[in-house]
């Protein structure tokens, strides 16, 4: 019969699944919870709030009972970042600051495959039996955490691992220096939250890494967590901040610069502005890298998952060559650099990136080679890291 059909689209509005940078994971020494449906040593649990931490038996009591420090992360990363996501798991309080790191161990191997690869940036906290004594554990595990990165990054599960610097002493002799490290795919947070010290001496060479992984996790993948209009971390137990069991006000400015040039992230006042903020967004690289700061990773990590996302489908997909030229055909090019740029409008519509380019040599024999070569080239966006101003006076006569 004749009619008027009216056909619904869909799409139109734009909307997509709920923002994946945000999901975190922390892996933290600790102690098993007895009670049916409580937390397990090697087991994963993914957390929405505190009070799914508190469900589980891990509450203010149990970091206070067992001399750890797995709620007060916990808490601040949901503090800093009440729309988190986090997924959770514990090993044994035996288990070395290395090891946990280590891409051959079940530890934080683990806990990035069985979340399925959901995981943007891992924080890693370490409550050994014995109390730390210096940052030679810290150290050493910088080096696992950028193995272990390398190694997700091969398996395209790419992530940003966060450590606690923990026994970082800001008057050592010889300062470490995180720039020199080749780890790009790492940053020690080395801040405190002084209040936490005061807690038990156990507690007096804690970082914390929670306030650090909730606010990575809270910005977008190009913004910088020094941004201050953004990220005031003032509250909860961070009301005075330190290194190293000293308070900012006992470490001279010459102290604070050298830290800041060797890469360490930790805690700083602003005059005129009240709050408490991170110094900057330093990598375990030089400074000449290109991935010399946390939101350059970030957003080439994010820029990996989604090219892939839109191309794994044409894997093994038949590519139709010029018959003439042997070469691609022209359509071919056009049709695969209009699906590159597609991975990346997201991106480009967030302002996570300035803009991006896609080039594929229609020149390529894949006839002998059964092998696509694309080009993305990304222009990053900047940050206003230094801000210089010119004032004077002028005569209007």
């Amino acid at each position: 019969m004749n009619d008027v059909t009216i056909n619904k689209l869909g799409g139109g509005l734009g909307r997509r699944l709920p923002n994946q940078d945000m999901y975190s994971g922390l892996l933290a020494n600790g102690v098993a919870v007895s009670g049916t449906g409580k937390a397990e040593l090697g087991k994963i649990y993914r957390l929405k709030s505190t009070a799914d931490a508190a469900a589980i038996g891990i509450d203010a009591d149990y970091d206070h009972d067992n001399t750890v420090l797995v709620y007060e992360h916990i808490s601040e990363f949901f503090r800093v970042n009440p729309n988190g996501d986090l997924f959770l798991m514990l090993v044994g309080k035996d288990v070395t600051y290395a090891e946990m790191l280590n891409k051959d161990e079940a530890y934080a191997k683990k806990l990035l495959l069985e979340s399925e690869g959901y995981i943007r940036q891992l924080g890693v906290a370490f409550n050994p039996t014995t109390p730390v004594a210096d940052f030679t554990a810290t150290a050493a595990a910088i080096t696992n955490a950028q193995a272990l990165a390398v190694d997700e990054y091969t398996r395209h599960r790419p992530v940003l691992i966060v450590l606690e610097g923990k026994g970082f002493d800001p008057d050592a002799v010889s300062l470490t220096d995180f720039r020199a490290m080749n780890s790009e795919y790492v940053a020690v947070m080395c801040g405190q939250a002084l209040p936490v010290t005061e807690l038990d001496a156990a507690f007096l060479c804690y970082a914390a890494v929670g306030t650090m992984l909730g606010a990575v996790s809270k910005a977008a993948v190009n913004e910088k967590i020094s941004w201050v209009e953004k990220f005031n971390m003032y509250g909860g137990n961070l009301t005075a901040a330190g290194i190293g069991g000293a308070a900012l006000t006992e470490l001279t400015e010459g102290q604070l610069e050298s830290l800041e040039g060797k890469g360490a992230i930790f805690f700083r006042t602003h005059t005129g502005k009240a709050g408490i903020y991170f110094n900057n967004s330093h990598a375990c690289t030089e400074s000449v890298s290109d991935y010399a700061y946390l939101e350059n990773t970030r957003t080439i990590n994010k820029a990996v998952r989604l090219i892939r996302e839109i191309m794994l489908p044409r894997l093994d997909s038949p590519v139709l060559i010029d018959e003439a030229t042997g070469k691609l055909s022209p359509e071919v090019v056009k049709s695969w650099e209009s699906d590159g740029r597609r991975a990346l409008e997201e991106m480009l519509r967030k302002d996570e990136i300035s803009s991006l380019d896609v080039f594929i040599d229609p020149d390529q024999n894949i006839l002998a080679t059964s092998e696509l070569e694309i080009s993305f080239w990304i222009v990053p966006t900047g940050s206003a890291s230094k801000i210089t101003v010119s004032i004077g006076f002028t005569n209007p006569f």
